[in-house]
């Protein structure tokens, strides 16, 4: 009978171990092995262990795959960011709010226009002078997001002296989390100010805290050592004409795709002319030949074609006017206002996208807040008086369809 109990006990240990990864943690009690482990942590971000941390820590160990894909970026991109943190003064350990905000993803974007590893928003990015219009977006650049958002975290330690409330300051914006410490008796701690938080506001550093325990426990979980991601040794060429990606993929024969993780910058495969040329990171090996081919890389592109549009007040026929920076064309183009039906499960950024303007304008013109739009609802939209046949075939285009815009505009 003993030796039945013993072997139903070893049993069950053996189980526990082969199931969880961790004999310990099946022994222990969970929260305190996830709390016990951060405080073996040595962080500059007052991480510690919090019971509304555990759900996004058991999100992710419920996709393995994820957390493969996020070491494996985190090892391409942290020192990147870890040397814009360190010339602020800055903990270097802010690069897990970049990782928990885009999965380290240059190129992510959410409901909200938020984009770039930082997830930046475009209120920050215009306070910081980065570039954001129809063809570039600066805030996918990991260099200059990156020195942004160094220079954008000082300023909120500054006002708040905590990096919790700088985190929840960035989820949100210093106004949003004000009125939260107000709520909360004027109280600067954060978890007493926590619980009056909106959720988009609270949630964000509970999550950096689930990211940093994954990025450094993820083998005690199961999960094997990661090889980083891998792009070629580079150097970057100044491009001071209108060019393509597929006139670079075509003149170096490279993939387009590889340019495109190189230079996830330009939003539509386009490198666009302005007085300041902009520049493009390709293989070292690719380099040379670039400089070689001289003008023959390029083609005559038709800049009224590609120009960004800039919208102004009158709403029925008013004329473009030139981004700042940009080469102005020789002819005005007339503008036209037309209607699109949003269709269910689609967002401003992508519907901004498809007809060539900017979120903000999208949402100014049809009085939108916090770019919150349904399905039904129709915006009016000011495009290119000759191309409102193109722009009104979109209103009728399937969603696959609509997905390949994103590359052929």
């Amino acid at each position: 009978m003993v030796l039945r109990k013993n072997s139903a006990l070893l049993f069950l240990l053996v189980f526990l171990l082969l199931n969880s990864g961790n004999l310990y943690a099946a022994l222990k009690g969970q929260d305190e092995v996830y709390q016990s482990r951060l405080t073996a942590l040595k962080t500059g971000l007052e991480i510690n262990y919090h019971p509304s941390a555990k759900p996004f820590i058991e999100q992710y160990l419920a996709n393995p795959e994820q957390i493969k894909l996020l070491v494996a970026r985190s090892k391409f991109y942290f020192p990147l960011i870890e040397k814009s943190l360190k010339q602020k003064g800055l903990p270097t350990d802010l690069k897990y709010l970049a990782a928990t905000a885009s999965l380290l993803d240059p190129s992510a974007v959410n409901a909200n226009g938020a984009s770039g590893i930082w997830m930046m928003m475009f209120q920050v990015s215009k306070m910081y002078k980065l570039k954001v219009n129809t063809y570039v977006d600066d805030r996918r650049d990991p260099v200059k997001s990156s020195q942004v958002a160094a220079q954008h975290f000082k300023d909120l330690f500054s006002i708040y002296k905590s990096w919790p409330l700088a985190i929840a300051a960035y989820g949100c914006s210093p106004v949003q989390l004000n009125k939260s410490i107000h709520s909360a008796g004027n109280s600067l701690y954060f978890w007493d100010i926590y619980k009056v938080m909106p959720s988009y506001c609270r949630d964000l550093y509970p999550k950096v805290i689930a990211t940093v325990y994954i990025l450094n426990y993820y083998k005690e979980h199961g999960i094997k050592i990661v090889e980083p991601i891998q792009f070629p040794v580079c150097d970057t060429v100044w491009v001071p004409k209108w060019l393509s990606f597929q006139q670079v993929s075509n003149s170096l024969d490279m993939p387009i795709e590889l340019i495109r993780e190189l230079n996830p910058q330009f939003r539509k495969d386009i490198i666009p002319y302005a007085q300041e040329p902009y520049y493009i990171r390709i293989p070292t090996d690719k380099a040379a030949k670039f400089s070689l081919l001289k003008d023959s890389v390029y083609r005559p592109i038709n800049q009224t074609e590609f120009q960004p549009i800039s919208i102004e007040k009158d709403p029925e026929a008013v004329e473009t006017s030139s981004e700042k920076g940009e080469k102005p064309t020789e002819k005005r183009e007339k503008i036209k206002k037309i209607f699109y039906t949003v269709k269910r499960g689609e967002v401003l950024s992508d519907i901004a996208d498809w007809f060539d303007v900017s979120s903000a304008d999208l949402s100014k013109w049809n009085k939108v807040k916090r770019n919150k739009i349904k399905a039904g609802q129709k915006l009016a939209i000011f495009v290119p008086a000759s191309k409102t046949g193109y722009y009104n075939r979109i209103n009728k285009m399937t969603a696959a369809q609509k997905k390949k815009l994103k590359r052929k505009d």
